[in-house]
């Protein structure tokens, strides 16, 4: 009797944590669950000796500024023994040992895929100027301002070759269509290749000095998305990375699976401001609980919610199954010796 007790609870709690599980993918989008999401968090390395005093001086210096000024900013930083025989270089972005020491190194990671990649460096080490650069820029200031309240931003980064300029009607028309058919909407936030003051924007996106249009799709606290180049650029391609932002099931498909953090300032100020794209308790439907206006065609949660309610079914009747298996074979011991 105790043990059929046993099996029923289980079957009821399993019962529940599959109900609330269901209930929680949809209660919240993934563009909103991104500002609650940890960020990325990059390394800026301190490269040096391990009694070299000049890399010393250098890691005291930073660690000053970080205290007081990078308050906001999702860099760390790190102090990184040279002669240490023990160092794994690819965890900071680069191959090997650099050729000159002291040196400071910004590596990027991606926690998602755990994997770092290098960013920038400076020899010795980054200045004042450098270190403001850091954490901020007029393309990363706009975006914080357009971020809390479109469902994303178009970073555009115009090209230098003979089609430069073509994907500008693209992104007017995803832009137009977007803020007509779903609420907050969209933006555009345009960068010089050129600019000086967005040097560590441009490499921690990959973009080199010429090359044709570029996009990418930032949404959150600054999570870009897979770029797109060239004759890449279409409205469909632009939708596809746009439309998952706007569906539920964080679960299935959490920020983090969807890009990678701009190494940006962001504080309480930024997160108080944020309009959420779903009202919490609005009815689940369409994305703010209406019928479905996702210009990008078909709902994904039509389409990947129905198998994750099969998997999580199917993994609760096995463990049911092999808890009865379990209590069925006790009884059966305890039972043999009286027919014997």
């Amino acid at each position: 009797m105790r043990e059929k007790l046993i099996f029923l609870r289980l079957l009821v709690l399993l019962s529940g944590l599959f109900a609330t599980h269901a209930f929680a993918c949809e209660d919240v989008t993934v563009r909103d669950a991104a500002f609650t999401e940890s960020r990325d968090v990059h390394r800026l390395c301190v490269i040096a000796d391990a009694e070299d005093s000049a890399g010393r001086e250098l890691y005291d210096r930073l660690e000053g500024w970080f205290e007081t000024s990078g308050t906001g900013l999702n860099v760390e930083l790190v102090r990184v023994d040279a002669d240490d025989p023990e160092v794994r270089w690819d965890e900071y972005g680069i191959p090997s040992v650099p050729p000159s020491l002291p040196v400071t190194v910004l590596a990027g990671s991606r926690y998602a895929e755990r994997r770092r990649f290098f960013i920038d460096y400076w020899e010795p080490g980054p200045t004042l100027e450098n270190l403001e650069s850091m954490s901020t820029s007029p393309a990363r200031d706009a975006m914080r301002t357009e971020l809390v309240r479109r469902v994303a931003v178009l970073l555009y980064i115009p090209g230098t070759n003979g089609d430069a300029g073509s994907a500008e009607p693209v992104l007017d028309a995803v832009v137009k269509r977007w803020s007509s058919e779903v609420p907050l909407g969209l933006s555009v936030v345009r960068v010089d290749r050129s600019d000086e003051r967005e040097r560590l924007l441009l490499s921690f996106a990959g973009v080199e000095e010429r090359g044709a249009d570029w996009v990418a799709v930032v949404f959150g606290r600054g999570k870009l998305r897979p770029f797109l180049e060239g004759p890449e650029i279409t409205e469909a391609r632009l939708d596809e990375l746009i439309a998952p932002l706007v569906e539920g099931c964080t679960c299935l498909r959490p920020p983090s699976s969807l890009g990678v953090d701009i190494p940006m300032r962001w504080d309480e100020s930024d997160d108080s401001a944020v309009v959420r794209l779903r009202a919490s308790g609005d009815a689940p439907g369409g994305p703010w609980g209406t019928s479905s206006t996702n210009p990008a065609g078909s709902s994904i949660v039509r389409r990947v919610m129905p198998a994750a309610m099969w998997t999580f079914g199917a993994l609760a009747l096995a463990v049911a199954i092999g808890t009865g298996a379990v209590i069925w074979i006790r009884n059966r011991g305890r039972d043999a010796p009286a027919r014997q």
